[in-house]
């Protein structure tokens, strides 16, 4: 494998519009919607936060790395996708007149947050969406790093769930609000380390024994709607790289055979 470099980091949630909010605690219960830059408003008509979510993280870790997002890599990756979109379109055709809005329904695909960053910034790079439960952010990574590893260049991953809605939520607990919160990461992996690389990629390596998810990050105890986030398996890889640990990190927890990554000094 070539020598690879994270660039660039970032997390946005609700009560949270940066990675540097995140990591001091500094909760601003203001933030709620991702403002999304990278995408115009006429664009983002009919989108779901998760759409914004995506291309707020995928903005923020591009920009933090100093990469162009015209030409930069994107891969989207969440475990269910734009499902409040699609409950949406199915509560209407069985519950509602059936007439679709094909403005609801371009957004209800799963490359949604794909397809309107790349829109939105002419970039006619290589780009995908993925979906693999709670094992998204390592299957995004692992995408990432073939890719890069392969053609060089950098690729942004950026990685999101939101709440489930109901009647989806019901499966899980009274509540959506006691259950789950919104949260979205991304990580900029190049080839070429540039001006101020965060932390060397040594190598990707399987580990035969399941690994638990840490109750906290940066210090603190994690919110339990946080953890509950398949996002949130992202935070012990943020945290190390912001720390400028040179440690093995697991990309995937409480599931068998996880991928790991060495890092190195930056």
């Amino acid at each position: 494998m070539r020598p690879l470099w994270i660039t660039g980091l970032s997390l946005w949630a609700p009560g949270y519009p940066s990675l540097e909010a995140f990591m001091r605690g500094a909760h601003d219960p203001s933030v709620d919607d991702a403002p999304c830059a990278w995408v115009p408003p006429r664009l983002l008509r009919g989108s779901s936060r998760l759409t914004r979510m995506f291309g707020e993280a995928a903005a923020q870790a591009v920009t933090a790395a100093g990469r162009d997002p015209k030409t930069i890599a994107t891969i989207y990756t969440s475990s269910y996708g734009e499902i409040e979109t699609m409950v949406l379109l199915l509560d209407t055709i069985f519950r509602g007149d059936g007439q679709l809005s094909p403005m609801r329904f371009k957004n209800s695909v799963h490359n949604a947050g794909s397809g309107l960053g790349s829109i939105g910034q002419g970039n006619t790079a290589f780009s995908t969406a993925l979906a693999a439960g709670r094992r998204s952010f390592e299957a995004g990574m692992l995408e990432a790093i073939a890719l890069v590893n392969e053609r060089g260049g950098d690729a942004v991953v950026s990685c999101a769930d939101d709440v489930i809605p109901a009647p989806l939520s019901m499966a899980e607990g009274p509540t959506e609000a006691e259950r789950r919160a919104g949260l979205s990461v991304g990580v900029v992996i190049s080839s070429e380390p540039g001006q101020a690389p965060l932390a060397e990629l040594a190598r990707v390596v399987p580990l035969e024994e399941r690994v638990s998810l840490p109750h906290e990050a940066f210090g603190r105890v994690l919110d339990e709607r946080l953890r509950r986030n398949p996002a949130a398996h992202a935070l012990p890889l943020l945290e190390a790289v912001t720390s400028r640990a040179q440690r093995t990190v697991s990309l995937a927890f409480d599931v068998s055979a996880p991928y790991a990554i060495e890092l190195g000094p930056g």
